[in-house]
């Protein structure tokens, strides 16, 4: 006949008792564990809600510290020792991107944090040029977004003007220069009746094309008694010849 030792009834027997008897399985089982384990196992139920801190919120452990490798809640990356100012991850815990104030190598050029045009750096974080389509304040005083020299606004990003040796629209010539006694008077090929003097062509140019006065047009020649032009004031006749005995005298005075 087996016989079964004192204490050592089966655990199924024991439950049904404690049934019998009313009281809850969990009661019993908290009072038969330490204190110090109870206390422990129920606070932790209580505060912690699944993040593994110990602490009601859902937010983590609450270390925010960029920087710490780790990406927590409000960042967009944490690379540990190798967040960069010139790097994908900046000191901020941030992804590079062309306004944060970070330059980052081989992709920006400049980076100054601002939305300005008309400084130094521009649009996409390049360094200003003349060309870009911004005019830079202090530096250029226009800027077209290109190369052509005769649009009003120079490849050097300042405006057009007669003299710089670029020909413009409304100019026929431009020699670079500001003289009026060459061919190239005021960017116009210099002609007889234009005002202008041409060195070395013209012995006179009153600005216009009448003969009648003391500069002879088209000739840009001074008017004189015999050329058959009647200097208006000057002259009383001019046929053009220095016969004598005829009706004007070789002074153009009549007879």
């Amino acid at each position: 006949m087996s016989m079964n030792k004192p204490g050592l009834a089966p655990l199924s027997f024991i439950a049904a008792a404690i049934a019998l008897l009313g009281c809850p399985a969990d009661d019993v089982m908290t009072d038969t564990m330490p204190s110090t384990v109870s206390t422990t196992m129920m606070t932790a139920a209580t505060l912690d809600t699944g993040d593994g801190d110990g602490d009601p919120d859902t937010t983590g452990d609450g270390d925010n510290n960029c920087g710490d490798g780790v990406v927590q809640p409000g960042e967009q990356c944490d690379l540990g020792p190798m967040n960069s100012p010139t790097g994908q991850c900046t000191p901020d815990c941030t992804i590079a991107s062309c306004g944060d104030g970070y330059v980052w190598a081989g992709l920006e050029e400049c980076d100054d944090a601002n939305n300005s045009n008309t400084d130094e750096c521009v649009e996409n974080c390049k360094l200003a040029d003349c060309g870009d389509g911004f005019t830079q304040t202090g530096v250029e005083e226009c800027d077209d977004g290109n190369q052509d020299e005769a649009d009003g606004c120079t490849t050097m990003c300042v405006p057009a003007m007669c003299g710089d040796g670029i020909v413009q629209e409304g100019e026929q010539c431009d020699d670079a220069n500001l003289l009026t006694g060459d061919d190239c008077p005021a960017c116009q090929l210099a002609f007889c009746g234009d005002g202008h003097i041409h060195g070395g062509v013209e012995q006179c140019d009153d600005g216009n094309m009448n003969s009648n006065d003391a500069c002879v047009y088209p000739q840009c020649v001074p008017n004189v008694c015999g050329d058959g032009h009647i200097n208006v004031g000057v002259e009383q006749c001019d046929d053009g010849n220095d016969d004598e005995n005829d009706l004007c005298a070789n002074d153009c005075t009549l007879t």
